[in-house]
């Protein structure tokens, strides 16, 4: 609990002197590539394309199914050792237990859709950044795409997110040098553009800044040797019949960040929450530069308070702050087509929040991947189902 005190007196300091980040100061390292990756090809293509098409792509996070080991064995075939991957609750080898995970800051801006690899996050987080946009600070480890893109500069409010992932690897464009030295005392492992450009590269067919991406397969050769293994952040229902006690059937949520619209709407057919950003489906490109439809099997809005620093972007907009180091608030959590009423609670900046129901009790996450938006207060309405 000290040591959580006295991050969270480093963070509050430390605010003041790096929320305003320069306009991706350190990208100037990292050449162009010289010939743009085959997934490029499909960028000259519509991009709306069919959502039912794209439906058809989402990741089937049940394919890639386990911390204990369960041990598949059978009289005619080797033994197979699988791992429940604490972020999501489903197998993956078992080789997968001790391997780094990597958080990264990808860009939503409108010249950065469609975004690449982030539909294989385990965890995403999404916040306010200047201009009443958003910005996604995205957590993998079950599975790492080999490329993931446009990659943004860090904002002060992933701090007390990155804190819980003790020892992650965490990717962004650049950042000021006080940002970077709090990255230092917080047990976070900086592999950003500035000091690892050969680790990122230029996309020649989209426009700056949102031209950068990160070769994330590889940026694991940067963890260190001693990554802390990934610790579960809630328990998982694998129940038949999941139900959330005291949850509503809905239809969906709408988020209204002020210059976008965000809305999940639930789908039977995948079981998941697709995702729709100012009328638009919401598609990110595969390895192959197919288009993916993003659908999260959970969403969680976590209301969030935030203040305008003093410090303004390259546009003159403030800064706003997401204040999510310490406390509580009100939530919603939607899983399997229900919306259950929700608090969120963190102690300190050392711990993740946790989400519980009306009686204290954690509440458990469908499989699958999460989404959290740490929405303003009072930007969220609730879609009800249709007659």
């Amino acid at each position: 609990m000290r040591l959580g005190h006295c991050l969270l007196c480093v963070f509050v300091l430390a605010v003041s002197s790096c929320a305003a980040d320069p306009r991706d100061a350190y990208d100037a390292r990292v050449a162009p590539e010289s010939s743009v990756p085959e997934a490029a090809s499909a960028l000259a293509g519509e991009a709306a394309d069919s959502v039912n098409n794209a439906s058809e792509k989402i990741a089937n996070d049940n394919e890639k199914s386990p911390s204990t080991t369960i041990k598949k064995t059978a009289t005619t075939e080797p033994r197979e050792e699988f791992y429940i991957a604490p972020y999501r609750g489903t197998k993956v080898p078992s080789d997968l237990a001790n391997s780094p995970r990597l958080a990264l800051k990808v860009d939503n801006a409108p010249s950065a859709l469609p975004q690449q690899g982030i539909q294989w996050a385990d965890i995403v987080f999404e916040e306010l950044v200047e201009g009443g946009l958003t910005r996604f600070l995205a957590i993998f480890h079950a599975h790492i795409p080999e490329s993931v893109g446009p990659i943004r500069s860090a904002r002060s409010s992933d701090v007390p997110l990155l804190v819980p992932f003790d020892g992650a690897l965490f990717g962004s464009s650049g950042s000021n040098s006080a940002f970077q030295k709090l990255l230092e005392t917080i047990g976070v492992q900086d592999a950003g553009a500035y000091r690892a450009p050969g680790y990122y590269f230029r996309r020649l067919d989209r426009p700056a800044p949102s031209d950068l991406w990160a070769k994330s397969e590889k940026l694991l050769d940067a963890a260190s040797s001693h990554s802390y293994p990934a610790q579960p952040l809630w328990e998982f229902d694998v129940s038949d019949t999941p139900r959330l006690q005291g949850s509503n059937q809905v239809q969906g949520v709408e988020v209204n960040w002020g210059s976008s619209d965000v809305s999940f709407l639930w789908d039977d057919e995948v079981s998941a929450w697709r995702r729709f950003q100012n009328g638009e489906p919401h598609l990110a490109l595969d390895e192959n530069g197919e288009k993916i439809a993003i659908a999260p099997e959970n969403l969680i809005i976590q209301f969030t308070k935030y203040s305008l620093t003093e410090e303004v972007d390259v546009n003159g907009a403030r800064i706003p702050l997401a204040e999510v180091a310490e406390g509580s608030g009100a939530a919603w959590v939607l899983r399997n087509g229900q919306l259950l009423e929700a608090r969120w609670t963190k102690p300190n900046i050392t711990v993740h929040p946790q989400f519980v129901d009306g009686t204290g009790k954690s509440i458990s996450m469908a499989p699958g991947s999460t989404w959290i938006l740490l929405a303003p207060r009072d930007s969220a309405q609730i879609i009800q189902e249709q007659d």
